[in-house]
């Protein structure tokens, strides 16, 4: 049975997500749900038994209908946070990727490919990011500086 990296019981919540830093010329590709102004990178949950690289290539596949190839680990990140009265513990992996075709991606926003989603995956220049709720924060200060040794952030929200 294939089961998400996410636990969850009375006192909180554990998962492990992994996402894509994709850039095209000056802009990166994020998503935002529908009317919300809080944007991410695109990725998801790391399944029971997936590695992380395998994991971000189902779940493009899967939001945008798009073949990616993972080029590197950049970013790890231990993000503490509250889900309603829980504590949440969330690891994070993002890695830096590309496009098998560029032509995959519209230029214009669109609706992620899964069933039933809210969710709207767009094109935003990286000096618009800087001015947006974005998750990671910290994208906003190290895409422009990405070190060629991946780095470790700690987030408390």
């Amino acid at each position: 049975m294939e089961r998400d990296w996410l636990f969850s019981d009375e006192r909180g919540v554990c998962s492990f997500r992994t996402a894509g830093v994709l850039i095209r010329g000056d802009k990166i590709f994020v998503q935002r749900e529908k009317g919300g102004n809080e944007y991410a990178l695109p990725g998801g949950h790391v399944k029971v038994g997936e590695t992380s690289e395998e994991a971000l290539i189902r779940e493009y596949k899967e939001e945008t209908g798009a073949d990616i190839i993972v080029n590197r680990l950049v970013w790890v990140e231990e993000i503490f946070w509250t889900r309603g009265k829980k504590d949440a513990h969330t690891v994070a992996f993002y890695y830096l990727i590309k496009l098998k075709n560029d032509g995959d991606l519209p230029d214009h926003y669109f609706e992620s490919h899964k069933d039933n989603c809210k969710v709207l995956l767009e094109w935003r220049t990286i000096n618009e990011i800087k001015n947006l709720t974005i998750y990671p924060a910290f994208i906003k200060d190290k895409i422009e500086s990405m070190s060629d040794s991946i780095e470790h952030f700690i987030s408390k929200e």
